[in-house]
């Protein structure tokens, strides 16, 4: 009786203070999200510098005071490592190029993308890990659009952290190759090198483009990209000491020739000063320049890490006997032992584990010592609490909430529609253990039949190809034992998903296994060739449409009007041809259209009886400066058994 009117009084604060529930959550983001700016930006960063003039040209520069800097005796060998987006992954190649030929390699400097792979390599982290991580798209799927775009479009903060987790050493001082950023002084206007300090503070300025990334507050000094400037920082390499410099390029060339369009204007303007500025900075202060012609790509094709690493390499291979020339004039041995090992740094047991790092972004467990407040904002593909994820089904209705995360606790609300009829809650709990985190859910729709409205607490294991569920749900006045387990496998560029969730009925008698619901998915991608892929997809259920678990629409044909409560079956076989651009198209130099796919696929829906339809379709594949995925196109089917055509659209955004 207790519970009866628990559940009662639930439903009617659900179903009749749903518009102040619904302003206390905006009032809440609104004011947590001032304050995690406020908090990000009063956390008060004392650094000690001082003024360097450059002997040639008498420029100044201010240098973090690091004594690693100045510890070294013999002659240096610098590589100054240039920017360029994602097109500057070819310094991955170069570096392993010189690795392998034994180019000593005593102080890496960075700017722009070039300091991303300078703290990677100066670390200590092998290049194969560092090849590894970014050929894994991990890196532009760390960055978050902000809101409101205020300081930039773009909020790094997640990236800036995750780096730092990765990285055998997190502070620049501590490296076991010298390491330095390039960035500039704003206030100032004097170039400003980075030597010391927490790496999510620091490498911020050397990537930071105005309007997309943020200006970073120093304590009065803002800094930012000094790509316009010194796109390869070799003039700060000779300034911190080096007698050898080897600079490399990744130098930018606009896929047009006219540019009436102003953002076309503006961009060529920017490369010129850029190109000029740095070709003389090269000229004057490297003994020897590894150029990689990457004209032809955009800044934003991080899909193309490996062909970046590729040119690089193939670019270094060519330099290398003149880089050994220069060094055997200036009596520099080369290394011995080639090998590149990771270097004391951690005790072993402190060591991070890459693998269990990318386990937790992929399952979003990572734990940031910051607020992260941000909008969610989802079109085209469904998404509950309560559902199978690993499939989810078309939705045409806009679905919108919250993410608020601290630490150990990530809470996410959603709703959907404009009747504000729909609310769901999920907050979890991080690492009760290493592997295991603890989540709340809760969930409540009017629909034209009843209120559905349920509430669940699970158990989640985690391991890098496959995840377990254990837990108890509360749904529409019924009792479930759940377990759920999803297995997901990655070999070459073939991957095969699967996942099965069970609801176990508990009756007052115990657990009433006869009457479980289940939903059980699978989906398989094959490459056949370059171009070309293979994608069947099962699904298998036996709950109804209406239920909070129910299983996802994959038949995209008419839906026949069938009994409830039989099992489903529906599959998908899928032939797709995957066209990428030479050269990505570019529009407003933001936005990125880079593949179109062409598809036809067979579709069975069977319940007592099979359905089928086939169908053909075109989707593009777009992204937001190279870091935010969606896709849009169409589809037409027909479908056999009804012998009627359908068009739809397809859309998928998340944000």
């Amino acid at each position: 009786m207790f519970l009866e009117r628990k559940e009662l009084a639930l439903r009617k604060v659900l179903s009749l203070r749903k518009p102040l529930l619904l302003s206390v959550i905006v009032t809440l983001c609104l004011l947590l999200w001032p304050s995690s700016i406020a908090l990000a930006n009063a956390e008060e960063i004392n650094r000690s510098y001082r003024v360097v003039e450059e002997e040639e040209t008498g420029e100044i520069f201010f240098v973090q005071d690091s004594p690693q800097i100045d510890k070294v005796q013999k002659q240096k060998v610098a590589v100054a490592l240039g920017g360029g987006g994602a097109r500057a992954l070819v310094n991955v190649g170069i570096l392993k190029a010189l690795e392998e030929e034994g180019i000593p390699v005593d102080l890496v400097v960075g700017s722009s993308m070039g300091a991303i792979v300078a703290v990677l390599y100066g670390s200590g982290m092998p290049l194969a890990t560092i090849e590894e991580l970014v050929t894994s798209d991990i890196l532009p799927s760390m960055f978050d659009l902000n809101f409101p775009f205020l300081y930039s479009v773009i909020d790094t903060r997640r990236v800036n952290y995750f780096i730092e987790r990765v990285l055998p050493h997190q502070r620049l001082e501590e490296f076991p190759i010298q390491t330095a950023l390039l960035s500039y002084d704003l206030t100032h206007g004097v170039k400003y090198v980075h030597t010391s300090g927490l790496i999510s503070r620091e490498i911020q300025g050397s990537y930071s483009i105005p309007l997309f990334f943020p200006v970073v507050d120093y304590d009065g000094l803002f800094l930012m990209d000094p790509g316009i400037l010194e796109l390869t920082p070799a003039q700060a390499a000779k300034v911190l000491g080096a007698d050898v410099v080897i600079a490399t390029t990744a130098f930018d060339e606009l896929p047009y020739n006219t540019y009436a369009f102003p953002v076309r204007a503006v961009t060529r303007f920017i490369n010129i000063f850029k190109d000029r500025n740095s070709k003389a900075i090269i000229d004057r202060y490297s003994d020897a320049t590894i150029n990689c012609n990457v004209g032809d790509y955009s800044f934003m094709d991080y899909h193309l890490a490996a062909d970046f690493i590729a040119l690089g390499y193939h670019e270094a291979q060519k330099l290398i006997p003149e880089i050994k020339r220069i060094l055997a004039e200036k009596e520099i041995p080369l290394n011995q032992s080639p090998e590149h090992t990771p270097l004391a740094g951690k005790g072993e047991e402190e060591q991070l584990n890459l693998a269990q790092v990318l386990r937790d972004i992929k399952y979003e467990r990572l734990q940031y010592d910051f607020t992260r407040i941000k909008p969610l904002l989802y079109f085209g593909r469904g998404h509950s609490f309560f559902k199978q994820e690993l499939i989810r089904e078309e939705a045409t209705a806009l679905q919108y909430g919250f993410l608020w995360q601290k630490g150990k606790l990530d809470l996410r609300g959603l709703t959907r529609g404009k009747g504000l009829d729909n609310y769901a809650l999920k907050l979890k709990f991080i690492g009760l253990t290493r592997d295991l985190d603890l989540i709340g859910k809760l969930h409540y729709e009017e629909t034209p039949k009843q209120d559905l409205w349920g509430y669940g607490v699970d158990l989640k294991y985690y391991q890098p190809n496959f995840t377990l569920t254990c837990g108890w749900a509360e749904l529409d006045h019924t009792s479930y034992l759940h377990n759920a387990g999803t297995f997901d496998l990655n070999w070459g560029e073939h991957q095969l998903r699967s996942g099965l969730d069970l609801y176990t009925p508990a009756a007052s008698q115990g657990l009433t296994f006869t009457e479980t619901k289940y939903v059980a998915v699978q989906s398989l991608k094959i490459s056949a060739y370059d171009n070309l892929t293979l994608q069947p997809r099962l699904v298998v259920s036996n709950t109804q449409s209406e239920a909070l678990f129910a299983h996802p629409l994959i038949y995209r044909g008419i839906e026949p009007d069938t009994a409830e409560g039989e099992n489903l079956v529906q599959s998908a076989l899928e032939i797709a041809y995957h066209y990428r651009f030479p050269y990505s198209l570019e529009l407003l130099q933001c936005i990125q259209l880079k593949e179109l796919t062409w598809f036809s696929f067979i579709d069975l829906y069977y319940r007592l009886e099979p359905y089928y339809a086939v169908g053909a379709g075109l989707t593009c594949e777009l992204n937001l400066l190279g870091i935010k995925p969606s896709s849009f196109g169409g589809y037409v089917v027909y479908d056999l058994a009804k012998t009627s055509w359908k068009g739809a659209l397809s859309i998928d955004l998340s944000l």
